[in-house]
């Protein structure tokens, strides 16, 4: 292996034990040596994010859910999982596609929440407008593009958040790749290798014992 070793992001916090984007999930990678972790988030009706993948929940779509009742079903707020993130680690914020009026709405209040994680926050998500107005609200914050197969261009300005089977066929861009989800022994090692950046990883346990022993 290189002696490059890439940061460790618990996906969606511990996916590989805990339930999706949870508060537990978070400090528990955190708890077994990752570098940081990754969680989703959305807008709801009230206005506060919080940390869901699915568009939906119980068929509603988050957007139009109260947040007190998504906290009552067990769905943690951002500023949850802001609080159980120890300033030294990393915080990978993927924020899921949003149409033109709930950027309006809802952008800024983000880029207020996270601002005061500026070193060690990095937004993330597969829409590049939204890329493209965090850049403006956070132009300090890194940013990465989050896409599941090989584009026919890249973006300027971005670095590249690539499913890991893409890794090989983007070296040449000179970007830093952060690939996810990366859960098998044989291709962490590889992708060290390689020199990604990070690897974001249901099982950070595995991923801290395989890379750093």
């Amino acid at each position: 292996m290189s002696e490059h070793t890439p940061l460790i992001i618990g996906h969606r916090g511990f996916a590989g034990r805990f339930p999706d984007n949870s508060v537990a999930g978070v400090r528990a990678a955190l708890a077994v040596g990752a570098d940081g972790v990754e969680v989703d988030v959305r807008p709801t009706a009230d206005g506060v994010w919080v940390c869901h993948h699915d568009r939906r929940r119980g068929g509603v779509p988050i957007e139009q859910w109260q947040a007190g009742a998504l906290g009552a079903a067990g769905v943690p707020e951002l500023a949850d999982v802001l609080a159980a993130v120890d300033p030294g680690r990393w915080l990978f914020v993927e924020v899921k596609p949003l149409g033109r009026v709930l950027r309006a709405q809802h952008l800024e209040a983000l880029a207020a929440l996270v601002a005061p994680r500026t070193g060690r926050v990095r937004v993330i998500s597969s829409s590049l407008p939204i890329l493209g107005e965090m850049e403006q609200l956070l132009p300090r914050v890194p940013l990465s593009w989050v896409f599941g197969a090989l584009p026919e261009w890249l973006p300027v300005g971005v670095e590249l958040s690539p499913r890991h089977t893409l890794v090989e066929s983007l070296l040449a861009s000179g970007r830093a790749l952060h690939p996810w989800t990366v859960n098998a022994a044989s291709r962490m090692r590889e992708l060290v290798a390689l020199g990604v950046a990070s690897l974001t990883t249901d099982r950070p346990d595995r991923a801290v014992e395989v890379l750093r022993g």
